[in-house]
């Protein structure tokens, strides 16, 4: 008798298989023939039966063999099968993890663009704003250096008139007569400022501040020439052109007093909307920086990812 063993492992192995239980079915048929040529003479001799109980004991080897293969061949082939079906599922398992990848990759990489641009946009708007801060520093720094001139000007000038007022009243009252008889009445500015002067050398008025005092009237005047050029009503001149010098000055110490109050008007609404814009320019720009510190950080992610 020949023992069979086949490896099963592969296409070749199956081939085998095959083989091998054709052998098997061969060997089969021919012991059955020996068996029924043998049968008529199974009892006369004891030789002959011993022959025919090892072709029987062959036979169920030989059995036992072919299903032991065919059960082999019968497990490979599941094996096969089910290792088929679990590669085709890995790979359309892969196939779709690809294109969920390929997806994300695209999401990412449009995500990263997008953020460039933006941070691009906040950039600009950025230094759009420090520049518009920058300059309005610069204005309201000018502004501030022209209020505080022009507040000292306009201040020293009310302190001189009020004091040539002060004098002025004093003298007049030492020696009305003389002093009445002076007036605003002749040769116009010129005259003005002559009686001007007169008085206050009378007076004994200091010098430095008799000449800020000429200095005030005589851009006081010039002022309501250029208000009259422009057609500024005849109000604006001085009410008391016929009066004495006293009156033609404290009508003087009024409107510089006038106009003090309104530069300081001035800077007040100037002041407070610098202060106004500065907020909204550096709340903008603090939103931006941290619109742009979070779209960096988004456009990193998106590239490490």
């Amino acid at each position: 008798a020949q023992a069979i063993s086949v490896r099963v492992s592969s296409p070749r192995g199956i081939s085998q298989l095959r083989d091998g239980q054709a052998s098997i079915a061969m060997k089969t048929f021919s012991a059955a023939l020996i068996l029924s040529a043998c049968s008529a003479v199974a009892g006369s001799a004891n030789p002959l039966g011993k022959v025919l109980d090892l072709m029987a004991e062959l036979e169920a080897k030989i059995i036992k063999q072919g299903e032991a293969e065919a059960k082999a061949y019968n497990e490979y082939f599941d094996w096969c099968d089910d290792t088929s079906k679990n590669g085709q599922f890995a790979i359309e398992t892969a196939t779709n993890e690809v294109a969920k990848l390929t997806a994300k990759i695209d999401q990412l990489t449009s995500n990263a663009a997008t953020a460039s641009e933006k941070i691009e946009d906040l950039a600009g708007a950025i230094a759009t704003a420090e520049t518009e801060l920058k300059d309005a520093t610069l204005i309201r720094e000018k502004e501030d250096a022209d209020f505080k001139s022009s507040e000292s000007e306009l201040m020293d000038a009310v302190d001189t008139l009020d004091r040539a007022v002060g004098i002025l009243e004093r003298e007049m009252a030492k020696n009305p007569a003389a002093l009445a008889q002076i007036s605003t009445n002749s040769n116009g500015m010129a005259g003005m400022i002559q009686a001007i002067n007169t008085v206050l050398d009378a007076a004994a008025f200091p010098g430095s501040d008799q000449k800020k005092l000429m200095a005030f009237v005589q851009s006081q005047q010039a002022a309501d020439e250029d208000d009259a050029v422009l057609g500024a009503p005849a109000a604006a001149t001085y009410k008391s052109q016929s009066g004495n010098i006293v009156e033609v000055l404290e009508d003087m110490k009024e409107k510089a007093e006038g106009q003090l109050g309104d530069l300081r008007k001035a800077e007040t609404n100037a002041k407070h909307n610098f202060e106004m814009l500065k907020q909204s320019l550096e709340d903008q720009l603090a939103a931006d920086s941290k619109d742009m510190s979070e779209e960096k950080a988004a456009k990193a992610a998106a590239e490490e990812a």
